[in-house]
């Protein structure tokens, strides 16, 4: 139990203004996650995204048993993402500044998926997504905004995107020739945060993590954005491994803890490849 890797950060109810606003190499990396707002973006308000069905909760009374599996057995997201590409580790992407944390999770969320699947590791620009969504400008936005764009257009390759590039000329037909090849057509579920007391809301992602599904997750008490792994347990704390967007010098590889009510999100969008156990 307590299969954790060097480095990584351990963010709680106790510590987490610590994290808030954090200054790396002079830039500002916790913005950029603009809370969703439900009135005029509800649940299920893209064609690309339907409410989650009710899920068959795994009980809370088999998660230490389960995580004790999933570690023994290598099997958690991480250590999907560990060997991903080729053997070898798929990097973390990196906002560089910009408030493009939401489009950098369902990037990544993207990029796990098709590890998950079995497809060859591809460096996907998440730049793309948000200069086109926002019109080159350096804005906030959600997670789910950007996977609605990702599953009608996709999201090109840094071949065809240089990764952090802000260049218009990127923009033209065969970068979105090559987008077209990474589009989400299976679909997203949204978790509708709103209308679940929060003990509910966290059973669902944590039933999604066990069954290896992603979770993109906006934290507006961080202003950020981030893609929820693995699910934990440290010192009677449940809680998520996240794979945030700031490179691989944060945390182990991008990777570090959620802990108590800062692993609850207020927005959140999952992959809908296969939702196991619904009734």
């Amino acid at each position: 139990m307590n299969n954790f890797y060097p480095g990584e950060i351990f963010i709680t109810d106790d510590n987490f203004a610590e994290h808030i606003d954090t200054v790396i190499d002079g830039e500002l990396k916790s913005k950029g996650c603009k809370p969703r707002d439900f009135s005029t973006h509800p649940v299920g308000y893209s064609s690309s995204m339907k409410a989650l069905p009710e899920l068959k909760l795994i009980p809370r009374s088999e998660w230490k048993d389960r995580i004790r599996a999933m570690e023994a057995n290598r099997s958690r997201l991480s250590d999907i993402r560990m060997c991903g590409n080729n053997g070898q580790i798929i990097p973390s992407l990196d906002q560089n500044g910009k408030g493009y944390c939401w489009a950098h999770s369902s990037t990544a969320a993207v990029m796990m998926v098709r590890a998950v699947n079995g497809e060859p590791y591809v460096p996907l620009s998440a730049y793309a997504v948000a200069c086109m969504e926002k019109n080159f400008r350096d804005e906030g936005g959600w997670g789910a905004e950007s996977l609605e764009f990702i599953s009608t257009r996709g999201v090109p390759s840094s071949q065809f995107w240089p990764m952090q590039s802000m260049n218009r000329a990127n923009d033209n037909p065969l970068t979105w020739e090559n987008a077209a090849k990474h589009k989400t057509t299976f679909g997203w579920w949204d978790l509708d945060i709103p209308q679940y007391k929060q003990k509910l809301t966290f059973d669902q992602v944590m039933t999604l993590l066990f069954c290896r599904i992603p979770v993109v997750a906006d934290l507006s008490w961080w202003g950020h954005s981030v893609l929820f792994l693995d699910p934990v347990e440290k010192d009677g704390q449940w809680g998520v491994r996240f794979l945030n967007s700031w490179g691989d010098d944060y945390g182990y590889k991008g990777m570090s803890i959620l802990l108590g009510s800062r692993a609850i999100p207020d927005s959140a969008v999952a992959p809908g490849v296969v939702v196991p156990s619904l009734v």
